[in-house]
């Protein structure tokens, strides 16, 4: 069994049997124009190769790339989409909407090639994620893309490899808004947040490493920067280099070159080991060249005050209606041209405007493009995706997290 990394979440699995490719994306500029590669893979399609099966585990854009998808299928027109058959609704909609006929499985044997899909439960309110485990008559690989730890799926997925999983593609990296987006009284407290967060996910690495106990682990997933206007932003992200990950686990963690590594579980043979950090000043003035990129929104016509007054209205009481325990914070929206517009979870569907929100106790500011707040509110946007993407800048009165104001954001529209 050979295990080829061509960029973030994408591998390609062989076997004697079959080769599958996981999570496919390599459409710069994703997120509504603010995600991108780096260092980008030259001719993707040609370093994935044939292949027979096409993994997605989720929806997020970084996964499910709808038009590289469709240039794949050109170039391997008999090749199959594979989905879970658990908590993929959304995703398998989606592609249908787009064209796409998934395949649902939780489990499939191809000669002595046996895989499963296994759902993530993680979250009481959002459950999207999958985990995709491949099997022959000695090999077994694990791949968690963006799981985050649930007890349950790890069991599954060591019952299925019957043993310790000769290698394990596990999750080092977070994405977000958080704390690249964040306002904060003090500029120290952005870089305690952005070491907190990479510690967070480090310590994800290791719960997964410490419970599957594999031969190899690969950080996998996760890999993206910020481009364009946004491009001074991602050395606040929180994100890790995988090259802190082999450094802190030490010589069992496998680090590949984006495009050109690979494993051999058979030999133990390893191609295109990457040994250094990617150089940042590289990294930058690459980023920098899609500066004159617009996001999705900004060809449109500002909208005021009223208008979003009266869609905030409709889509706080659908949303309030969603959500199993409203959370007791304000959110105060903010655009340039209006005034705050603010909803509590305790009185759905009533619209407070005011001048400034400082008279409001726990309160979460969100400043918004106001073409970008129609587009979330009429739902021909996502918040998720939005929120992912750091289209916009939130500020917390006082610094507390509260999930339960992102969960209300993704049912807030009409």
């Amino acid at each position: 069994m050979i295990v080829r990394y061509i960029y973030s979440a994408c591998i390609v699995i062989e076997t004697s049997d079959l080769r599958i490719c996981c999570d496919p994306w390599f459409t710069q500029g994703i997120y509504g124009g603010s995600w991108f590669q780096y260092p980008q893979v030259s001719d993707p399609i040609e370093r994935i190769g044939k292949i027979d099966f096409i993994y997605i585990s989720h929806i997020h854009p970084d996964h499910y790339d709808p038009p590289y998808l469709r240039a794949l299928l050109v170039a391997n027109p008999e090749c199959q989409i594979l989905i879970g058959q658990d908590n993929q609704r959304f995703l398998k909609a989606k592609m249908e909407r787009d064209g796409f006929q998934p395949r649902e499985i939780s489990y499939l044997a191809v000669g002595e090639t046996e895989m499963i899909i296994v759902p993530n439960y993680c979250d009481d309110e959002v459950n999207i994620d999958s985990a995709l485990a491949v099997k022959n008559e000695k090999y077994s690989v694990v791949n968690l893309n963006d799981c985050s730890f649930d007890s349950e799926q790890v069991k599954a997925l060591k019952d299925f490899c019957g043993k310790n999983p000769d290698l394990a593609c596990l999750p080092y990296a977070g994405a977000g808004p958080y704390p690249q987006m964040y306002r904060f009284v003090d500029e120290s407290d952005r870089c305690r947040a952005a070491d907190q967060k990479k510690e967070q996910f480090l310590s994800l690495f290791k719960e997964y490493f410490d419970a599957f106990s594999p031969r190899f682990a690969m950080p996998c997933a996760g890999l993206y920067y910020l481009g364009g206007s946004l491009h001074g932003r991602n050395d606040d992200r929180g994100v890790p280099d995988a090259i802190e990950v082999r450094n802190r686990f030490g010589t069992q963690i496998i680090v590949l070159s984006e495009g050109f590594g690979s494993i051999n579980l058979s030999s133990g043979e390893v191609i295109g080991l990457r040994t250094e950090k990617y150089d940042v000043q590289e990294r930058d003035l690459e980023l920098s060249r899609f500066n004159q990129r617009l996001f999705f929104y900004q060809d449109e016509e500002d909208v005021g005050e009223a208008e979003l007054c009266d869609l905030l209205e409709k889509a706080h009481v659908n949303a309030v209606a969603r959500i199993k325990d409203p959370s007791d914070r304000w959110i105060c929206f903010k655009s340039p041209a209006t005034r705050y517009l603010c909803v509590h979870g305790h009185s759905p569907g009533k619209v407070e405007i005011v001048e400034s929100p400082d008279e409001l106790l726990n309160r979460e500011e969100i400043f918004i493009d106001s073409r970008l707040l129609k587009g979330l509110l009429s739902r021909n946007s996502h918040w998720n995706n939005a929120e992912i993407g750091s289209h916009f800048e939130i500020r917390r009165s006082p610094e507390v997290y509260d999930r339960r104001i992102y969960n209300l954001l993704n049912f807030l529209h009409v």
